[in-house]
């Protein structure tokens, strides 16, 4: 039993067995091991606009990936770039979270510098700078589980066709994107069925599979799965996620929390399912954690996390038991 809420919380036997793996029960079963996993993208220094200001934090997928598997215990590389101005504390930041980036230095570029702007009724992207695209040799190697999660077209066809890795997970965003003249980014389809056919997982926001499948909602969800896609997954903020696997519609509640800051949130919930689902565990259940892992996310300010595995997995927990399937 773990320390929670005032009183103690029993998990079930399946989830003991995998909070024993995160050492937060001593338990009698076998150590179930925690694959590593492995997230290609650009780290990124994020210039955020708000109502109330402006401020420029640590950003891009890798660093949202890294929140999410230090706080589970699993295993991280990545496969990134970041330039010769990469400030040395976020550097050390990133470090302690368990992501190394100093392979991953090109001294001559400039680091990926985004623009969100939350002042707008859809949120803005902009570009201050881009570092160098993701070559075939820095994907060499990398486990046998993926998150490819580009910014915005830094991981080029022939860096993709050299993934070697078993487990494909895609989060689109960077692929529909197209950057435009004055630091502007805007919106277009993309649809590459090569690398979709790939792909054991693919997550992605409501306007982004309609970017990709043409449609949102469970009709793009099965045209994608129709193309050999094991989960297909929309996320869809406060409201939880839809997600279509072997055949079957689930429907994943989402935690009810504070949502103080939404950057990364897509992020940390493909990191928390991939980071289960390579480790063998049920749809349901690493939908759980990925829902947890985002509402932990968005209730802080920047890439930060105040909650700690028990509260994660009480929360997965209360997730799981609100999962429903559809007719």
């Amino acid at each position: 039993m773990i320390p929670g809420g005032g009183g103690f919380y029993r998990f079930p036997e399946a989830t003991r067995r995998r909070a024993c793996a995160y050492g937060l029960l001593s338990c009698r079963f076998p150590t179930i091991c925690v694959e590593p996993i492995s997230v290609v993208g650009h780290v990124a220094i994020d210039r955020i606009i708000t109502r109330g200001g402006e401020r420029h934090q640590l950003g891009g997928p890798p660093t949202y990936v890294s929140l999410i598997t230090n706080l589970l215990g699993a295993p991280l590389r990545a496969a990134t770039k970041v330039g010769g101005d990469f400030p040395d504390a976020y550097a050390a930041e990133l470090a302690a979270r368990g992501l190394d980036v100093r392979g991953s230095v090109a001294p001559m570029a400039e680091t990926t510098r985004f623009v969100l702007d939350y002042t707008k009724p859809e949120r803005g992207l902009g570009y201050d700078s881009l570092c160098l695209p993701i070559e075939p040799g820095d994907v060499a190697g990398l486990p046998d589980a993926v998150i490819l999660a580009p910014i915005v077209g830094e991981i080029p066809g022939e860096t993709l066709e050299a993934l070697e890795s078993r487990v494909l997970a895609l989060d689109p965003q960077g692929f529909v994107r197209r950057l435009e003249p004055g630091g502007v980014i805007s919106l277009r389809p993309w649809c590459d069925v090569g690398l979709l056919r790939r792909l054991s997982v693919f997550k992605a926001s409501a306007r982004e599979l309609r970017l990709v499948a043409g449609e949102a909602g469970w009709v793009g969800l099965e045209r994608l799965a129709g193309l050999g896609i094991g989960v297909a997954i929309e996320t869809l903020g406060g409201e939880g996620a839809r997600i279509v696997h072997s055949g079957r519609r689930m429907v994943v509640p989402a935690h009810r929390g504070d949502t103080v800051d939404n950057t990364g949130a897509g992020d940390a919930f493909i990191a928390g399912f991939l980071s289960e689902y390579a480790s063998g565990e049920g749809v349901e259940w690493c939908a759980a954690v990925g829902g947890a892992a985002a509402s932990a996310v968005v209730e802080t300010v920047g890439p930060s996390i105040r909650i700690g595995r028990g509260e994660l997995f009480e929360r997965v927990e209360n997730i799981r038991d609100g999962i429903v399937y559809l007719p």
